[in-house]
């Protein structure tokens, strides 16, 4: 059985990404997992993934804001789906980024998120990508 597409999870969380992907492949998702931004991008550009679950704070140089900057300069990246997960419920923090615009974010999560809606948002998000039958 071939996987229903491709997921990146993005966080620095070692459990959460084992957690996250146990999920997702179980319900026959491909998933790669990056610890940082940096490693995220160039995953993302080795192969582009159907969807991306993006932390926000990361304990790297390259937190998940950076990222979605990244992702919206880059013509082969930019159509891709990006759902922010993030601990931090005050959305003030968010503006303390170095940008200048919106966040190529199509959807915020707020940890903790129940299993199940990663899978619900991954099925969603892919189903919207395949071309009609």
């Amino acid at each position: 059985m071939s996987a229903k597409g491709d997921i990146l999870i993005i966080d620095d969380d070692p459990d959460f990404c084992e957690v996250v992907k146990t999920t997702l492949e179980a319900a026959s998702f491909s998933v790669r997992t990056a610890g940082d931004g940096l490693t995220g991008l160039s995953m993302m550009r080795e192969k582009k993934p159907d969807l991306v679950f993006l932390d926000v704070i990361m304990v790297s140089p390259t937190e998940g804001c950076y990222v979605s900057d990244e992702i919206s300069d880059d013509p082969e990246l930019c159509n891709v789906p990006v759902v922010m997960v993030t601990s931090v419920t005050d959305s003030k923090y968010i503006g303390l980024f170095p940008t200048d615009r919106p966040l190529h974010v199509d959807l915020f999560l707020d940890k903790p998120v129940p299993l199940g809606k990663f899978v619900e948002l991954a099925n969603r998000f892919v189903r919207q990508k395949q071309p009609p039958a």
